[in-house]
């Protein structure tokens, strides 16, 4: 062992003392040293609970699909991930799609991945765009590449406090490709947070087309439960159910 790797590893060591490893799901303190983010406790409701077995549908996508359900626990720690930008929940959620995503790779056959854009307020509130984080954690994780391709004109009021119908009509022309941005002929995977109507992201894989993307597949980091089944998933919780 280097003395980099056994500085970095002392100080990774002592943070955790100060600042102790919390269960995604509960928040109960983990073992120091412990590399696991789920508690034992947890680990079963996280199988049972909130892995997505349902089939994912997006208008206009070739495909698309989701880890997890945007429910109880796990979407208090969605919320956290992305109103507070807690790093340590986004390696974690970006473990469970990487791990959904693998399991698609040999039909999908992505070229790039890109990510859901923040309007200018939205990103100078947070500080940091929560899907692209988690893309960038995904195309390391599985070697591809990850692009900015989307821009978003501005629009008044949250998607969050909209009806179904009123999401489909705000999120009309939402997005734009950039003007550099090369994807023609490319297989696209859109990374998003979470899938509700699907009406933001059936607009983003629009732009993405209208930028010469030959194939568009989504994968977002959660779903919400109300969603309807639709054709056109293969399950991914056996390639993430591991990675608690």
């Amino acid at each position: 062992m280097g003395l980099f790797t056994a500085m970095r590893n002392t100080v990774e060591w002592m943070m955790q003392l100060l600042h102790p490893h919390r269960c995604v799901l509960c928040r109960k303190t983990l073992p120091t040293g412990s590399g696991a983010m789920i508690c034992p406790d947890c680990a079963p409701r996280l199988r049972q609970e909130y892995r997505n077995t349902k089939p994912v549908f997006v208008p206009g996508a070739d495909s698309a699909d989701a880890p997890l359900l945007y429910t109880g626990a796990l979407a208090g720690a969605l919320k956290r991930y992305k109103f507070h930008g807690n790093t340590a929940l986004c390696k974690w959620f970006s473990a469970q799609a990487a791990a959904c995503l693998s399991g698609h790779l040999a039909e999908w056959q992505p070229d790039c991945l890109t990510y859901v854009p923040l309007g200018t307020v939205r990103w100078w509130g947070r500080g940091f765009n929560q899907s692209r984080a988690a893309a960038r954690q995904i195309g390391r994780a599985l070697g591809l590449p990850v692009c900015a391709a989307l821009g978003k004109h501005p629009r008044a009021g949250k998607q969050s406090h909209r009806s179904a119908e009123q999401r489909q009509q705000a999120a009309k022309n939402l997005f734009f490709a950039f003007p550099g941005a090369s994807l023609h002929g490319k297989r696209v995977v859109l990374v998003d947070d979470i899938l509700t109507s699907g009406a933001t992201a059936a607009d983003a894989v629009r732009a993405l087309r209208a930028a010469g993307a030959s194939h568009v597949f989504v994968l977002t980091l959660a779903r919400t439960p109300s969603r309807q089944p639709f054709q056109g998933r293969k399950d991914c919780a056996a390639q993430s159910q591991s990675n608690h």
